[in-house]
């Protein structure tokens, strides 16, 4: 008879307990977070952005006030999450932040997409996930129900079409798609200097 194996989802706390240095803190600020942190954060009324970036400022991320977060998105780890002026994570956004999330000024990342501050070796399942940092450049839209994996650091510019899958090295200022997205053609926009 073989035992059961148990997969812990990406977004528990308890996954990088080796990798995470801050563990004892990730653990009690978790659980902050996780009631009633959260509760308050989805609850709070889709026009109230201020109140949510400040709901997240308490819980330690870095967020510009100008910034536009959905009721309805999911970040497990607030802490690892910063964002520059004008931003917006859109409806049913989840952010796995086992590392840190840096997204620039004026960036869009629309419904329904996954960001991965992680890295799972799809040869081994059974290996540890580790925490892989996540940045995205200014100026960038990651279209809707993307995918981007961690340790990927995506340049100024990068317009991500739909669906796609984001971990390799894209080129700044391009349109971008597929899975893996791969840049397609430039991205044209009259108010930025070459």
């Amino acid at each position: 008879m073989s035992a059961a194996v148990a997969i812990a989802c990406p977004a528990d706390p308890t996954v990088l307990t080796a990798a995470d240095p801050g563990r004892d803190r990730s653990r009690l600020s978790a659980a902050m977070w996780n009631f009633p942190g959260q509760a308050l954060f989805r609850l709070s009324p889709k026009p109230l952005y201020k109140l949510r970036v400040r709901l997240l400022n308490l819980f330690g991320a870095r967020i510009d006030p100008t910034v536009r977060i959905r009721p309805d998105v999911t970040i497990d780890r607030p802490w690892n999450l910063s964002m520059g002026r004008k931003s917006s994570l859109g409806d049913g956004v989840v952010v796995w932040a086992h590392a840190p999330v840096t997204i620039g000024a004026r960036c869009t990342i629309s419904q329904y997409c996954r960001l991965a501050a992680f890295r799972e070796s799809p040869e081994h399942p059974a290996a540890p996930t580790t925490a892989a940092p996540l940045t995205i450049g200014d100026d960038v839209w990651i279209a809707a129900e993307s995918y981007v994996a961690g340790g990927q650091s995506i340049p100024d510019g990068v317009l991500v079409g739909a669906r796609s899958v984001i971990d390799a090295p894209l080129e700044p200022w391009t349109i971008c798609s597929g899975e893996p997205a791969v840049s397609r053609r430039p991205r044209p926009f009259k108010g930025r200097n070459p």
